[in-house]
């Protein structure tokens, strides 16, 4: 029996030591491979959504049609706008643009027919200018602002100093500018308190006076009067016969707006505006600062005729200082004026047509689907009355002449125009950006500001074409011109890019480089090609 007791305990032990294989230790090949990383993938961005219409406004010289750095201001109701943006958003009520070239859009929900955009500039007459915004829900619109010269032919203007003690005039102050029908004559007298806008007396020493006057009986009356004398949808329509700004500042930097007492301002009333001594017209003033037109108590008074120029003068006493317009009235037009054209097919994106008279002036575009140049409504608004003559020039944004009248024609009804245009052509301008980590990735440059013209000219707004392409129109063949860029969403920290291409015909592409983002996974890209 014992021998068999350790016959069973030999193969007990056995059997565990063949068991224990079973649960070893070592790692062999059942050990599962390690889990390696997925590959990194470089992602476009996406492109960029389409740039909602623009507001494309010129700042130019009424002479030279070069564009002209500016100071821009905006109003609504005499209020400084809030509901204007620039094209990233933001709003703002002032631009200062150093070219004279600016791009503006109305704030999402906003809804405003036009905005009083005041313009300064050195060496040029500052002017308010009334800019219909109505048309911008239909695409971008494009807009002239022209200023005036200090040198212009029938502009006159002075400037004289005067000192003052604890905020009044020891002496009287008197400022004069006599050429030919330009003529006026501002006199402050001695002891008259000099008030800022809320009516306190100003701290300065010293003051200055301009005077700027124009011929009225040319169309430098018309081109030096702000915009917005007359109102919209009126039976009557207001012409300014005699016109005068007169702007007074401290050594401060502060404006005189208001007097202690009347001062007495004269005028030139050309003999030809059919006036004569004793008759009385009305009288408008306009706040240079927020441009509104206010109608004076007031009348000017006309006076003696100066016969060695033939014009009256003409006089009035006021306690404040701004622009000043006597005004003839007459009857509104009553029928849409419409220019209908022949000759050369009009451009796609219309046309400028400037209109100047010593009733009128103002510059608007003409579309190329739509005769109607001044609406029904807006007759009034732009000083359209039943006989109102002006000359008209049609232009192109490089300056270049479709058409013009020999002589003044009449404005209110029909004018035929026969349109005359330069040799153009058209090009595409195709924009991509390249990830610089892999070179074959693309994404098309949708959604940006695309600006075009000849140097120092009005420059355009490219029509967005959809997937990175632009259309750049009407370019007077064989020119050079300077093309700016503007990339948007996805693609703003390309910032603003310049180029120049020559106008050939020949489509052009511009590619910029990018730091893609990388990824990780196996899936493809999210935006490029």
């Amino acid at each position: 029996m014992f021998t068999n007791k350790k016959s069973l305990l030999a193969l007990s032990v056995v059997s565990a030591i063949a068991l224990s294989g079973c649960f070893s230790d070592k790692k062999g090949a059942e050990t599962p491979p390690p889990v390696e990383p997925p590959p990194a993938v470089i992602v476009p961005p996406a492109a960029p959504v389409a740039l909602a219409p623009v507001a494309n406004v010129n700042v130019i010289d009424a002479e030279s049609t070069d564009l002209v750095a500016a100071n821009i201001s905006f109003f609504e109701n005499g209020t400084a706008s809030t509901n204007i943006v620039d094209i990233d958003g933001n709003v703002t009520a002032t631009i200062e643009s150093v070219d004279g070239s600016f791009t503006f859009q109305l704030k999402s929900g906003a809804s405003v027919s036009e905005i009083t955009a005041i313009v300064t500039a050195d060496t040029y007459i500052t002017k308010s200018y009334v800019i219909e915004l109505e048309d911008l829900s239909e695409g971008n619109l494009d807009v002239q602002l022209k200023l005036i010269s200090k040198e212009t032919a029938g502009v006159a203007t002075a400037e004289v100093t005067g000192t003052v003690a604890g905020g009044a005039t020891p002496g009287e102050i008197t400022a004069n500018v006599a050429d030919g029908q330009a003529a006026a004559n501002v006199t402050v007298a001695a002891g008259t308190i000099l008030q800022d806008a809320d009516g306190n007396a100003i701290s300065g020493n010293s003051i200055s006076l301009e005077v700027v006057t124009a011929d009225t009986s040319t169309s430098a009356g018309t081109a030096i009067t702000p915009e917005g004398l007359n109102a919209a949808e009126s039976a009557t329509t207001l012409s300014p016969v005699s016109v005068v700004s007169v702007v007074m500042v401290d050594n401060n930097g502060v404006k005189i707006k208001n007097f202690s007492q009347p001062i007495t301002i004269e005028m030139a009333l050309p003999a030809a505006k059919g006036f004569t001594t004793g008759d009385e017209l009305a009288l408008l003033s306009q706040n240079e600062d927020t441009g509104v037109w206010t109608t004076e108590s007031q009348k000017l008074v006309v006076g003696d005729l100066v016969a060695a120029n033939n014009y009256y003068n003409t006089s009035f006493a006021i306690d404040h200082l701004t622009t000043f317009a006597g005004v003839k009235e007459s009857a509104t037009c009553t029928v849409p004026v419409r220019i209908l054209t022949t000759g050369d097919a009009m451009p796609a994106d219309g046309l400028y047509v400037d209109v100047s008279s010593d009733g009128v002036n103002f510059s608007k575009k003409l579309k190329a689907n739509n005769p109607i140049f001044v609406k029904l409504n807006k007759l009034s608004k732009r000083g359209i009355a039943v006989d109102t003559k002006a000359n008209l020039v049609i232009t192109d944004s490089s300056d270049t002449v479709w058409f013009e009248t020999a002589e003044e024609v009449n404005l209110c009804g029909d004018i035929n125009a026969t349109l005359a245009g330069p040799a153009v052509v058209n090009e595409t301008l195709s924009l991509v950006a390249q990830c610089s980590n892999d070179t074959s990735l693309t994404v098309a440059a949708s959604g940006a500001l695309v600006k075009y013209s000849l140097t120092n000219k009005s420059k355009k707004v490219a029509k967005d074409q959809g997937e990175g392409t632009y259309a750049l129109r009407n370019l007077l063949e064989g020119s050079t011109y300077n093309v700016t860029v503007k990339y948007k969403g996805s693609l703003a920290s390309l910032g603003t890019k310049a180029y120049t291409i020559t106008a050939d015909g020949t489509d052009e592409t511009q590619t910029e480089s990018i730091v893609c983002d990388t990824a990780t996974g196996s899936t493809g890209s999210t935006g490029g090609s």
